[in-house]
């Protein structure tokens, strides 16, 4: 099953809807790979992956890049199909990517990870380097703070139910 398969049975949903399981699973089974396989790939145990495929349980944030990553998903993608931020968020995300990218010449997920600390860290690093280039204002950085701490904070609720 491929991820417009799954996206075909949601009574043809965007592939943005689709959630983090199902995109998971339909990758694997693009790739033809098992379980086992992924996890490997992902550098997580099997059984946390198997999770993650359940819906039961969500990969840590610190991991989200790398599942992004080997999805072949943006971060603003990965974080709207768990609910993690509004559609609004999403758009703003995606436009101040493209500039950090158009003005450093580098894609802004690959320079947060270069940065220290856990992912919400790089994310306030990110949003202060982005301010002292002129490539965000300030209520922007500010929109963003709130978002990741807002993310950041409720990773302690279990992920959401079909």
């Amino acid at each position: 099953m491929t991820i417009d398969d799954v996206a075909a049975l949601g009574g043809g949903r965007k592939v943005i809807d689709l959630t983090l399981a199902q995109r998971l699973k339909a990758h694997r089974e693009e790739l033809g790979i098992s379980q086992s396989q992924a996890a490997r790939e992902l550098d997580v145990a099997r059984t946390a992956y198997r999770l993650w495929e359940l819906e039961a349980a969500r990969p840590a944030p610190d991991r989200w890049r790398l599942v992004a990553r080997w999805l072949g998903v943006s971060m603003t993608t990965l974080l709207l199909a768990e609910g993690l931020i509004s559609e609004d968020e999403g758009r703003t995300s995606d436009v101040v990517a493209a500039a950090y990218e158009a003005a450093t010449g580098e894609p802004s997920a690959l320079a947060a990870e270069r940065e220290p600390g856990d992912f919400f860290l790089q994310a306030q690093s990110m949003i202060d380097k982005s301010l002292e280039r002129g490539i965000i204002k300030a209520d922007e950085a500010g929109a963003f703070r709130e978002m990741f701490s807002r993310i950041e904070q409720g990773l302690g609720e279990p992920p959401p139910t079909s």
